[in-house]
């Protein structure tokens, strides 16, 4: 009771603030369980469901290696995915719609998740990640359904955020049935926040699993490097973090008069800031959607969606945005599949585990700051067996860390089949 008059004061100021944002979407009824006529049908036919839910397009991803082997591993049953997001729900439905019925997740009211539950009547409830919902788990436990979570991360901000909750987590945590985790330490503060620890595995991360293979596209036509030139692409990069790659860049020119910079910003609507700042250093800003070919004094920004991985596959050097500014890195894994050379910053701690993976096996570098980053670009560049060595490495930890989901899917299979086979 007290939980539902707390989620309702915060939906008084969470729903007004969706229309504010403009992300109230035709499909927000969903969320107080009101699902169209074929939707209803379809959950209606369903018979001990598989539930999956996917925050957002993060977790989605994941399922990319999840899905396929619950299919196989469980042929007989139906899956239902649900998001919370737009943006989630549109991957969902263009990359599981053939197999899964996806909807949106409730909003964690009692009687919303009752309705809901009720519904899906789902086998087993699996959280990609850490997807804590007091009031869906609460229902769940009523009707003794298992739950578990796979994949499972807790930040170093949402660890401290979730020991002040404590005493209310335990009472929540102690309902679900099992905790795959990613790493030791993931491990330690899921029992530290109230798990048993005879219910804590520690899995992997499936990421390396999602990451899929080394096929690319070629990059878009028109952008051609000339025989003997090199790239250096800064994927996903953040707001504070182009100023330093750029002049980075900028010094290295001078040594590297062949090297070519493309600047791929994590969100597309902050392309006309990078186009921004490439001027203030003295350069011009090249689109790849309108690139005619590629000058010297030009560096590139990519304002296209699908193409960064086609980019990686070329690159002689790469950085990963988001860790030199404090916004916890981006995912390391996509380049390392081309073995290519990969340069973090400091703050990765939204990819802690994978990250080390890397550094300890050799397979990345990670630098303190600016400095750091055109030390280390200068180095690689002038000593090619240390590029393709380092390379090497990242694609061999990529390979070593694989299997991750294949162990939750047996965490899966002990929970509700035991050893039986469908």
């Amino acid at each position: 009771m007290l939980y539902d008059i707390a989620f309702l004061i915060f939906s008084l100021f969470y729903l007004p603030a969706l229309i504010f944002k403009g992300k109230m979407h035709r499909d927000f009824l969903q969320r107080f369980g009101k699902y169209d006529p074929v939707t209803l049908a379809t959950l209606e036919y369903f018979k001990s469901a598989i539930w999956i839910q996917a925050v957002s397009v993060g977790e989605v991803a994941l399922c990319k290696s999840l899905i396929p082997q619950l299919k196989e591993r469980f042929p007989g049953r139906p899956i239902v995915l649900s998001t919370i997001t737009k943006t989630g729900n549109d991957l969902a439905k263009r990359e599981f719609s053939q197999y899964a019925a996806v909807i949106y997740f409730p909003l964690d009211l009692s009687f919303i998740a009752r309705r809901v539950v009720n519904m899906v009547k789902p086998s087993v409830y699996i959280m990609v990640e850490t997807e804590i919902w007091p009031g869906v788990l609460r229902e769940l436990s009523r009707e003794k359904v298992p739950s578990i979570i796979i994949n499972g991360r807790i930040s170093d901000r949402s660890f401290g955020k979730y020991k002040l909750a404590r005493p209310f987590l335990k009472r929540t945590l102690s309902g679900i049935s099992r905790f795959c985790m990613q790493s030791d330490l993931d491990a330690e503060r899921i029992i530290e926040m109230g798990a048993a620890a005879g219910k804590v595995r520690i899995t992997g991360s499936m990421k390396f699993d999602a990451a899929g293979d080394t096929k690319a596209g070629a990059p878009v036509p028109s952008v051609r490097l000339k025989p003997g030139e090199e790239l250096f692409v800064a994927g996903s990069t953040h707001d504070g973090e182009e100023d330093a790659v750029i002049s980075a860049y900028k010094t290295l020119t001078g040594e590297f008069p062949d090297l070519r910079l493309l600047v791929a910003p994590r969100h597309i609507t902050r392309v006309a800031d990078v186009e921004k700042a490439v001027r203030g250093a003295g350069f011009e800003p090249v689109r790849v959607s309108k690139c005619q070919g590629v000058k010297a004094s030009d560096v590139l920004v990519l304002d296209t969606i699908g193409h960064l991985k086609d980019f990686y596959s070329v690159a002689t050097l790469v950085f990963i945005g988001g860790s030199l500014v404090k916004h916890g890195g981006q995912n390391p894994i996509e380049p390392a599949l081309f073995e290519k050379p990969i340069i973090f910053g400091p703050h990765m701690f939204n990819f802690k585990a994978i990250a080390a993976s890397f550094v300890n096996n050799g397979g990345a570098v990670q630098v303190d700051g600016p400095a750091g980053l055109l030390e280390e670009c200068r180095r690689l560049l002038r000593d090619k067996p240390a590029r393709q060595a380092l390379g090497a490495n990242a694609k061999r930890t990529v390979a070593e860390n694989r299997g991750a989901t294949g162990k939750n899917i047996e965490a899966i299979a002990d929970l509700v089949l035991g050893s039986r086979k469908e």
